[in-house]
């Protein structure tokens, strides 16, 4: 039989959990519906943090679940916030990918 990926669904679960995480700390800490150009420097954090552990190879894939946690804050935060830390979560995490690919194959 094939062996089922659960890494995948476990990531899923995670990224889900994270976007929860997210929605409910934007509504706890602000207050208007929409605003532009604030960096919340929780998020960033959090986006950064994940790009760099989904690079790390973790025994039985733990780093994916993790990194699509940390990753699903910003992701999960109300309109208007936490854009940019996903952007730059996300970029690091797919520029770290390319390069780890290039160089290790």
């Amino acid at each position: 039989m094939n062996e089922v990926p659960y890494n995948i669904l476990y990531s899923v679960i995670c990224l889900v959990i994270g976007g929860f995480f997210g929605l409910s700390y934007s509504y706890k800490k602000y207050q208007m519906p929409y605003v532009e150009k604030i960096r919340d420097k929780f998020a960033l954090i959090c986006s950064i943090i994940g790009g760099i552990i989904f690079l790390i190879d973790l025994p039985y894939h733990i780093n994916y679940p993790i990194s699509c946690l940390l990753i699903g804050i910003p992701f999960g935060m109300r309109p208007g916030y936490g854009n940019a830390e996903l952007y730059i979560g996300l970029i690091i995490a797919f520029a770290g990918y390319l390069i780890k690919m290039c160089l290790w194959g």
